[in-house]
């Protein structure tokens, strides 16, 4: 396995968080480079303000996770805070991350719906590369397997019930894949539908059947009694996904883009 750390000189690197950064910054290039076809100028990509939805983002990840996790982090407060060793969900991140766009569209008087599509394929691109992380701190992988793509897990990193095995299904590269396949569709889509909202819509709706697919892989989510709550949450936000897309068809206050 690839280590989690690396030192130069005194300094010591994570490699989750390099892959982190790297990965909102990639999904920032995408956006700036886009941003003309929604009538949106590059020039607030070099804007502070953009801080505003990377820190939601990352807060609402962190907040997703502690809580899915609280048995682990009520123990010990003060872990909470070491984000460098792994624990962001994704499903806080994307709220935290369209609080954030909706307060950036209120400030600089932008409209939100072309927003949110603007962004949507960036988080998708973000998502893919923040899958990384997960295997470099051999966590978010699903049950144990022989096939010859199973990833080994040291042993201080398995489940209880999983502890004699060593090879496990590599569910963050299984969604890392789906992640980059739905990103180019959704590139593709965003060529021919230019109602607001609407790619933002299918990012939502694909987004969610994929993780509601990829969630039987998983070993350590969230539980209620027998219900994985994210089997729960990506059922809600294909609701919201087609929500959104039925109000972008149909409003009367919708315009195409130009």
């Amino acid at each position: 396995m690839i280590p989690s750390t690396f030192k130069i000189g005194f300094i010591t690197f994570h490699f989750y968080g390099l892959i982190i950064v790297l990965a909102i910054y990639i999904g920032w290039y995408l956006a700036k480079k886009r941003a003309s076809f929604y009538n949106i100028s590059q020039k607030i990509f070099d804007d502070p303000i953009l801080i505003i939805p990377l820190v939601s983002a990352l807060l609402g990840a962190r907040l997703y996770h502690v809580v899915d996790y609280w048995y682990v982090y009520s123990q010990q407060l003060i872990s909470i805070i070491y984000v460098w060793e792994g624990g962001l969900g994704i499903w806080g991140g994307i709220a935290g991350a369209v609080f954030g766009f909706f307060l950036v569209s209120n400030i600089k008087k932008i409209n939100f719906l072309p927003v949110l599509d603007l962004v949507a394929p960036s988080l998708l691109l973000g998502q893919a590369v923040g899958r990384i992380g997960n295997f470099i701190n051999q966590e978010g992988f699903g049950p144990p397997t022989n096939l010859i793509w199973g990833v080994y897990i040291n042993p201080d990193r398995r489940p209880d019930q999983f502890a004699n095995f060593s090879r496990f299904h590599p569910t963050f590269f299984y969604e890392a894949i789906l992640n980059a396949i739905l990103l180019v569709i959704l590139l593709v889509i965003a060529k021919k539908h230019r109602h607001p909202g609407q790619i933002f819509a299918y990012y939502l709706i694909f987004y969610s059947v994929s993780r509601f697919i990829s969630e039987f892989w998983r070993i350590d989510t969230w539980m209620m009694g027998e219900v994985k709550i994210a089997h729960v949450v990506a059922t809600i936000v294909f609701i919201i996904g087609i929500g959104i897309l039925l109000y972008s068809m149909t409003s009367k206050n919708s315009k195409h883009l130009t």
